[in-house]
């Protein structure tokens, strides 16, 4: 059997770093099979629609906070685990890149290609990260993207997901959301059944710094997800975060 580790939407530097610590400790004493960043590992606020033509974009910052995210996340990372290791294309994370060959496409050609796409920001290679830009299969019958690919958007947790796997006719892991959620359908005659499950797996960020809430509470939820999988068999799991902790096989992690 096979246990995957699905973490999402740190968004840093505003993630919950209590959260995150626990997370940490948690993939640290189980050491499962791979762990898959579904995206949204860094916010880069900086070159985003949200900042155009405002003062924010002309202060700089992606370049730090991709170095903030290496030592945070990368680093943090790799000192607890040392195993497979996947990270998602997410609409954040393609902002620098996307902003770059925008603004400067003379710079760009076939043997210069963008050097501000999420993986060479990360430096991924160095840290044996794996980088899916879009969906990555990793289960018979299932795959994990980040959500932000063409899929109608629910304001329930695990509608998202459930949706996207409607449209592409497998069970889904996503994140995009901030919320948590597990919702299966099952359809079939005479005894032939197919389900098909979505798995939103919620998010590591602290709501106090999203000031885009203008001091409100989002329909977030802070989890991460599991996934055991053996043989055809996929068996997924919802881990829900309390105050920075969580409960798994009757065991309290938290930072």
């Amino acid at each position: 059997m096979k246990t995957f580790v699905f973490i999402s939407d740190l968004q840093m530097p505003y993630h919950d770093r209590k959260a995150w610590r626990a997370v940490l400790n948690f993939i640290g004493d189980t050491q499962p099979d791979e762990v898959v960043n579904i995206g949204d590992v860094t916010d880069y606020p900086q070159p985003s629609r949200w900042t155009k033509g405002t003062k924010a974009e002309f202060e700089g910052g992606a370049l730090k906070d991709a170095a903030y995210t290496r030592r945070y996340y990368c680093e943090a990372l790799r000192a607890e685990y040392e195993g497979p290791s996947s990270l998602l294309g997410s609409n954040h994370g393609i902002r620098p890149g996307q902003y770059f060959a925008k603004n400067n496409p003379a710079l760009l050609d076939d043997e210069h290609p963008n050097p501000f796409t999420e993986d060479k920001l990360l430096r991924l290679d160095e840290y044996g990260i794996d980088f899916h830009e879009d969906f990555y299969d990793f289960a018979p019958g299932w795959t994990a993207t980040h959500g932000h690919l063409g899929f109608s958007l629910s304001r329930y947790a695990g509608g998202t997901a459930i949706g996207a796997a409607r449209k592409i006719g497998k069970s889904v892991v996503c994140g995009h959301t901030h919320r948590a959620g597990v919702i299966s359908e099952s359809r079939g005659y005479k005894g032939r059944v197919e389900t098909l499950t979505g798995l939103e797996i919620g998010n590591l960020m602290d709501m106090k710094q999203a000031n885009y809430l203008k001091h409100g509470a989002g329909n977030w939820q802070q989890a991460f997800g599991i996934v055991r999988v053996s043989g055809t068999k996929v068996f997924p799991e919802l881990v829900m975060i309390n105050n920075a902790a969580f409960i798994v096989n009757g065991e309290k992690y938290s930072a």
